[in-house]
């Protein structure tokens, strides 16, 4: 399995993925797992309600992020208002609502008289709603309690995701994820209120993640399935972005999946794009969901495999999210065209200057007597010029520069006991510009052990390697970390 070389790229993954890894592992608090409940109104059932001349129409689909059980499905009419260009508001319910399956599948009925109208299909979670755990190490539960990968778990009480959908060219169910959930909130804020706007802004969602047109209008893949073995490269990219929401779930931060959607809703620029690059904060954006996304796959790889994924589509889907994320890096602005210096003016001819008048010619006056020619002086040798002192070439001067490192606190010991945040006294580091970390001369203790960056300044020219190591409250030490470098160049 292969992995980006670019340093950001790396560092990045490693951070994240030791923030996924300190939020999972298990619990012994942990609640035993729920269980979904069947009985409810799902695409193929054969004990659905019989349709009435008021209700002609039925809208399918699924939600699956993982799947989503027992959540609300309801759908929703916009009803014009001159005064407003955009269609944040004005939307009103129509029909009965019903419940997803445990597969996040559903149906639901609409009135004929709205057949051929774009509609809102909402999803919404109560304390009916669960979802199923499709994330290492674990899925985090609103009360901060760990839940192992495939178990159901209740998502929280502000889960929403939302479509678009026209009842009588419903040909493909209904997806409910959270890229089409960012995509629809995109629509809401355009001028243009018709269905093809909103398949492209679904088109504009895939470029942005790297995926293929049409992707986002598939049936979503659950993959805490216990049979994936014919799962495509494209549509475990897809469903990796979307678990990559679930796995930024923390406990701190953000404590369900409706608090990452919100958050993404509200870090979108005006045209309610995400924004590209994380920024130096890891700010939520596209380049944080794909290195979640590939973080995820690293973690799921066995799962996966033991589901019968082949590896030529997980080699496939790593090398796509790869792609994806180097996207997203910033790249230097065009050097600016040299702009030609205007071409002078010819100065104007001047004007000839008229002749002056000739003077009068003077009477000469009578020569004087010739004065005897001295005698010449010797002419004295020359001294020869010094010869001068060769200037002595300019020393250097030296080049010093710094780096900073940044780093994720362990969550566990060596021997797999967890450790707080609390238990850590400081951490020592240890660089030079030897490759061996036992051979490097210069040592620095970080004495706050909540720290989790440090610059060392003062660098020459060179590369500079840099290895840390932590020290509990007891004075127990890590083993070296694995060394990261940094070169300083004029």
């Amino acid at each position: 399995m292969s992995f980006l070389t670019s340093s950001r790229s790396s560092l990045f993954i490693i951070a994240l993925s030791s923030l996924l890894t300190a939020c999972g592992g298990g619990d012994s608090s942990a609640p035993s797992p729920q269980t979904p409940n069947s009985s409810v109104t799902t695409p193929g059932d054969n004990n659905t309600p019989e349709e009435t001349p008021e209700q002609k129409f039925w809208v399918e689909g699924y939600a699956v992020k993982g799947a989503v059980n027992g959540g609300l499905i309801s759908i929703w009419h916009h009803e014009t208002d001159a005064m407003t260009s955009t269609m944040d508001s004005n939307w009103v319910k129509i029909g009965d609502t019903v419940r997803t399956n445990e597969n996040g599948g559903f149906r639901i009925s609409v009135p004929e008289a709205y057949s051929a109208e774009p509609l809102k299909v909402i999803l919404q979670s109560d304390t009916e709603t669960l979802m199923r755990c499709d994330a290492q190490p674990s899925c985090k539960t609103p009360s901060g309690v760990s839940i192992s990968f495939g178990e159901w778990f209740w998502p929280g009480n502000n889960l929403e995701l939302k479509s678009l959908v026209v009842p009588s060219n419903a040909n493909e169910g209904v997806v409910l994820t959270p890229l089409v959930t960012l995509a629809f909130e995109k629509f809401l804020k355009s001028s243009d209120h018709s269905v093809s706007r909103f398949t492209e802004l679904l088109r504009d969602q895939e470029e942005h993640f790297g995926l293929g047109a049409g992707a986002l209008l598939k049936k979503p893949m659950d993959l805490a399935a216990a049979d994936l073995s014919s799962i495509q490269a494209q549509d475990l990219k897809t469903a990796l972005l979307n678990i990559a929401f679930l796995s930024l779930v923390d406990g701190q931060e953000w404590q369900t999946l409706g608090d990452v959607l919100g958050a993404a809703k509200e870090v979108s620029e005006p045209n309610g794009d995400l924004p590209l690059s994380a920024g130096e904060n890891l700010d939520l954006s596209v380049e944080l969901l794909t290195v979640a996304a590939i973080v995820q796959a690293d973690l799921l790889w066995d799962v996966l495999k033991g589901a019968g994924v082949k590896d030529a589509v997980m080699d496939n889907t790593l090398a796509s999210l790869e792609q994806t994320l180097g996207s997203t890096m910033p790249t230097a602005p065009p050097a600016p065209e040299p702009v030609p210096d205007p071409t002078p003016e010819p100065a104007p001819e001047p004007m000839p200057e008229p002749e002056p008048a000739p003077e009068p010619e003077p009477t000469p006056e009578p020569e004087p007597t010739p004065e005897p020619t001295p005698e010449p002086e010797p002419t004295p040798e020359p001294e020869p010029a010094p010869t001068p002192e060769p200037q002595p070439e300019p020393t250097p001067e030296p080049i010093t520069g710094y780096a900073t490192m940044s780093w994720s606190a362990p969550a566990t010991r060596v021997n797999g006991e967890s450790l707080a945040m609390g238990e850590i006294d400081r951490y020592i580091v240890k660089y030079g510009t030897e490759q061996n970390v036992e051979d490097r001369t210069n040592e620095v203790t970080v004495e706050d052990g909540q720290a989790m960056e440090y610059q060392v300044a003062g660098l020459t020219e060179g590369t500079w390697y840099f290895a840390m190591k932590t020290v509990d409250t007891n004075g127990l030490e890590s083993d070296w970390s694995v060394s990261a470098s940094k070169t300083i160049s004029r």
